[in-house]
């Protein structure tokens, strides 16, 4: 083709390894993510970062399931106690033993209180409030009555409403002894209470868009600051990490150490701004690792359906399609439990309860920092492992956002690592301004690198 009096041909685009394990990002657009972000994927982590591999499992019947899980605890670092319906039961290490029955059955909240003498087990349900010294459960007698509860240098902390509560040093049961006790009313709060807890020897309190932070150790020296605009919408939201403190404000993931908190990453916008209303109370975070899940109802949805796995060192994101209700960490275990009563050990072997996991990753559009001129994709280099059970599925496709993915190559496993050249067919991506990849598959996997052979057309 003659053009100004020259023959031109197409110039060739060297082809660069790069790499897909860089999270979810649903925040910018497909045409502005990085290249190794995807804009959709399911059941993939940061394991083998920046590689993109298969998360990994979860194994069943770490306890014995109940019936309803109002509350998941545990005491002292051994056994975890539960609110099942209307009972409180602790395991034993085979079994749940009662201690105690005819609760209100309602969502709660377990805590530990430690005196040099007892270590106090506390339930709050919003009705009703029992301590259990390990061997006897007993009602707390004019104790709030709310589900917010925390505990802080001697003391026990409630919030209802707008007014933090505490108790005498050293006493669970002592909420009116003048100049121990105290009632502070947090007049800037910003809605009804909706979270508590201790961090760095001050309690911080929410309301639904505010926060209020107390320092001091007694009512001689107790200080509030200012309230800041910051709210949380789930107290089993907040959770603190190697010194940093996480909680739930709406449509964002918060981080605070002191200062002003900051959010923690807007990778994950659409999932928290998708949040069903009604139901934001249930979403809960645990821990592991670098790691902090948040369960939360995402969609038109009544219970806790999707898992965001947060890698605080490398500020990605990683969407689960499995939902808790609550996480407990005993030793160096990380347990969930599901709306069914269920119990999961949360990072265990490499299926999901037994069957194999299923994985997706879409990536962004690829358009090699051209839109003007047409591209010719011939090979794609892939840098593969896949053990023999699993599979892997490569698909293309030229939109921006539909789900029109055409299948291009299919992995087969095998117990060695897999260096694949996948010979794209001349019809599917020849002069395109852009293109999408999709991988799928079930089972283990991890794809450490991939190129491309690419022609870039002139104008």
């Amino acid at each position: 083709m003659a053009y100004w009096g020259k023959t031109l041909k197409y110039t060739i685009k060297p082809g660069k390894p790069f790499t897909i394990g860089e999270g979810e990002n649903t925040f910018l657009t497909p045409f502005e993510i990085k290249r190794g972000e995807s804009t959709y994927s399911r059941n993939v982590s940061s394991r083998n970062y920046p590689a993109l591999s298969v998360r990994p499992g979860r194994a069943l019947g770490a306890f014995t399931a109940i019936t309803t899980p109002n509350a998941f605890g545990q005491r002292n670092n051994q056994y975890p106690h539960v609110q099942d319906a209307t009972i409180w039961k602790r395991w034993d290490g085979s079994a749940w033993q009662n201690v105690q029955t005819g609760l209100t059955s309602a969502t709660g909240k377990f805590l530990e209180f430690n005196t040099e003498a007892t270590r106090f087990t506390i339930l709050a349900n919003g009705t009703n409030t029992y301590s259990w010294n390990g061997s006897a459960a007993a009602s707390i007698a004019g104790a709030p009555a709310t589900k917010l509860y925390t505990v802080d240098d001697y003391r026990l902390y409630a919030l209802l409403n707008s007014v933090l509560s505490c108790t005498a040093a050293g006493s669970v049961t002592d909420w009116t002894t003048a100049d121990d006790a105290d009632s502070i009313a947090l007049t800037g709060m910003v809605g009804v209470g909706t979270a508590i807890t201790s961090y760095n020897d001050t309690v911080i309190s929410w309301g639904e868009q505010s926060m209020h932070v107390l320092y001091g150790n007694d009512p001689y020296d107790f200080e509030l600051s200012d309230p800041m605009e910051y709210g949380c919408i789930s107290d089993k939201s907040v959770v603190e990490l190697n010194g940093i403190l996480y909680f739930l404000d709406y449509g964002k993931y918060m981080r605070y150490n002191g200062g002003r908190p900051q959010e923690m990453s807007q990778k994950a916008r659409t999932y928290l701004e998708g949040i069903a209303t009604t139901y934001k109370g249930l979403c809960v975070a645990g821990k592991s690792g670098k790691y902090i899940y948040l369960s939360i109802p995402y969609g038109a949805v009544t219970a806790n359906n999707v898992t965001l796995e947060f890698d605080t060192e490398n500020d990605t994101v990683y969407p689960i399609d499995q939902g808790y209700v609550g996480f407990v960490n005993i030793n160096e275990y990380l347990y969930g439990v599901a709306s069914d009563g269920k119990f999961y050990t949360i990072n265990s072997g490499t299926t999901n309860a037994g069957s194999a996991i299923a994985w997706s990753f879409i990536t962004g559009v690829i358009n090699h920092n051209t839109v003007s001129q047409k591209k010719v994709l011939s090979d794609l280099w892939a840098v593969v492992d896949l053990p023999a059970a699993s599979t892997l599925l490569v698909y293309y496709s030229t939109t921006v956002d539909a789900d029109d993915f055409t299948l291009l190559y299919t992995f087969t496993g095998s117990t060695t690592e897999q260096t694949t050249r996948i010979q794209v067919p001349t019809t599917a991506l020849q002069n395109v301004n852009y293109y999408r990849l999709k991988f799928a598959g079930t089972g283990p996997c991890t794809i450490h690198a991939l190129e491309e052979n690419l022609r870039i057309k002139p104008r």
